[in-house]
Formats: C-alpha cells, structure tokens, sequence
C-alpha cells in the first residue's frame, strides 16, 4: 500500500492545478492500493473513511485528535507520498520514515516572500529544508526549479526525478483554416502575479480587434476588469468545466502568459501553458522564462508585438505551433518514463517499514 498525503483527484478539484497534478500522479500508480490521507489541524474532527475504488481509500482526519491512527497507516505503508510542503506540514512526523517522496509542486516559500508574507515565507522554507533533507526522493516540475534547489541547499541525499505537469489531451491535429476571427484568450485566475490588468490594457491598445475569450472561475472579477478597460463588448467571461476549456483553445490563435522574470516563474509550469501548446495556441508572453520551456526552444509572440500588431504571417504562426507540437511531445515521453522509473524505484524499497532512527 502506498500512502498519499493529500485531497484525493475527484472531479470537484478538475480547475485546481494542484490536484490535476494529484491526478496525473495518480495514473501512475493506479495498479497500486492506494491510501489517500487528508489532514486538518482544524478540521475533519470526526475520522471519515471512503473507499473511492477497488484499490484507492480515502481518510480524512485530524492532526491532533487521530495522531495515532495517522502513525499507524503510515507503519503500514509500503512508501509515502506527500504533496506539496502545504501537506508537509501537515505531516511533518511522517518524515521519520524511510521511504518518503515529496513532490515539492512549486517553490512556495519564495511564492510568500513575493506577495510580502514574511512570516510565511519563513516557516515553510523551515519546512521546505525538512522536505529536501528528510526525503527519500523529491519531485519536481522544471529542470529549473531543481537546479534552484541544488543551488539554495548544497548537496542532499535525495534523488530528484523531474516530471512536468501534463494530462492526456491529445497533442496538436487542430485545424484553423475555417473562416471566422481566431481568438485571443486567458484561462486561469485573478491572482497578482497573472498580471491581469497588463494583460487588459495590452489587449485595449493592441491593434488587434478579434475577440478576447477569458476561461476563469472568477467571473465576476474578469467581467469588472473588462468594463473597466472599456473590453465589455468584446471579452467573453466563461468559467467552464474541463472537458469544454479545449473547443475554445482551439478556436484561439493566441493566448496570453504574462508572467514576470522571477525564480517563482522560471520554476513552475503552468498548466495553462502546457494546454496551450497542446492545442496550438501561440503564447503571448512577457518575458519567455517560463519552466523549462525557454530551454527548449518554444515559439512564442512577446506582449509588445502583439500590441503592435506585428504578428507573424498564417505560414509562420502554422510553423510556430508545430515546433511546439514537437518540444511537447518530447516533453511528455521524458516525463512518462522518469515518472515510471521513480515509481519503480519507491515500489521496490516499498517493503521497508522501519523508522529511521
């Protein structure tokens, strides 16, 4: 049995970028028995046990309250899973054990220190040291963000196996030729480092009239930004399940990712990136360093450009999104196999049980 911290990937989380890379973990261990364990400090005062398949087992617990029971699963495991440094810390004792693997998601602590929480940022990168140091393995999304890692703790005991997030949509195969205005579009949220108001002013200047398709779960937000921008007749503001958010990438020419040059971006890769490339969306981007995407080689349009309305001939756009095709394709297949080689490797030490001492 493989014991995960974290939510179990149901339908509820399918918009969460975090649990779609729960779900995508998922996949590869799915000729497991599996143990989800979700942890509250606060909450779940009452112990729920759910089975949600033939080899997959939900429980959801309190910290203080079901401590032993916590301990227990854990002495039974074969491994453990631990989700983000969020369900570290919820887990800490956890890191006792041998056969850990913590799929770190992100470099959170320095996520904190850009939104000015100090406080924060210092009691996770407490617990993000734990995490690198205790662990048996580490999972990470960008060569970047483990050459990050290497770079802030020197060496440490633990292999890390790099595996960007992806899903199983089809890449490429999108036909643009029918007549019609393609789109501009944004899908994702309103947080501070999406830099939506840049985005709205570009797309007010840009020379661009075509229209602008906003997929988010904060509609009403979007729909302010674009009265406010003077975009109301033109931004059409959906929050649509997963299944439908790909029939409107692939009416999209262009989709915007504007994120700024910092450690927090050159680490992660965004979701919505990865669907936009996909489905044959060229990038507008402020800066490229984005993941490990920029290392690759990955065409995209800058912000100005767009705004200047300089944009590359149909031929050139056509070329644009079959390189990416190609870097995606080859993307994925690395990802696939170093995901199996570490499940390989934490099932086959999966029979120690012992606490480290």
């Amino acid at each position: 049995m493989i014991l995960f911290v974290s939510r179990y990937p149901d339908s509820t989380g399918e918009k969460d970028g975090m649990m779609q890379r729960v779900a995508a973990v998922d996949k590869f261990f799915a000729a497991c028995d599996r143990v989800y364990l979700g942890i509250r400090f606060f909450g779940n005062l009452r112990r729920s046990v759910e089975a949600v398949s033939d080899r997959a087992t939900v429980h959801k617990v309190n910290f203080f309250l079901h401590f032993p029971a916590i301990l227990r699963m854990a002495l039974q495991a074969g491994g453990i899973y631990i989700h983000s440094i969020h369900n570290g810390f919820r887990a800490l004792p956890l890191y006792l054990f041998r056969n850990v693997v913590s799929d770190l998601h992100g470099v959170f602590p320095e996520e904190l220190r850009f939104y000015g929480k100090r406080a924060g940022s210092l009691l996770y990168g407490l617990i993000e040291r734990i995490t690198v140091r205790r662990s048996r393995a580490l999972v990470v999304v960008t060569e970047v963000m483990a050459d990050h890692l290497r770079a802030k703790y020197g060496n440490f005991p633990a292999r890390i196996y790099t595996v960007p997030i992806f899903d199983d949509s089809p890449v490429g195969g999108t036909d643009r030729s029918a007549p019609g205005s393609l789109a501009a579009i944004y899908s994702g949220g309103s947080q501070k480092w999406q830099n939506i108001d840049l985005m709205m002013d570009a797309v007010a200047r840009a020379r661009y009239h075509g229209p602008l398709v906003i997929l988010t779960p904060d509609v009403p937000y979007f729909e302010r930004k674009a009265a406010e921008y003077g975009l109301a007749g033109r931004a059409k503001v959906l929050s649509v399940p997963k299944s439908a958010v790909y029939e409107h990438y692939r009416r999209a020419a262009v989709g915007f990712v504007l994120r700024d040059d910092s450690i927090v971006n050159r680490a992660a890769c965004p979701t919505k990136l990865v669907e936009y490339l996909a489905c044959g969306v060229i990038p507008v981007v402020l800066q490229p360093e984005i993941g490990d995407f920029a290392r690759r080689g990955y065409a995209w349009i800058g912000l100005e450009q767009f705004v200047s309305g300089d944009l590359p001939s149909c031929e050139a756009l056509e070329a644009m999104r079959s390189a990416n095709y190609r870097l995606l394709r080859e993307m994925r297949d690395a990802a696939g196999v170093m995901m199996e080689r570490m499940v390989a490797e934490f099932a086959s030490t999966g029979e120690s049980h012992d606490v480290a001492s």
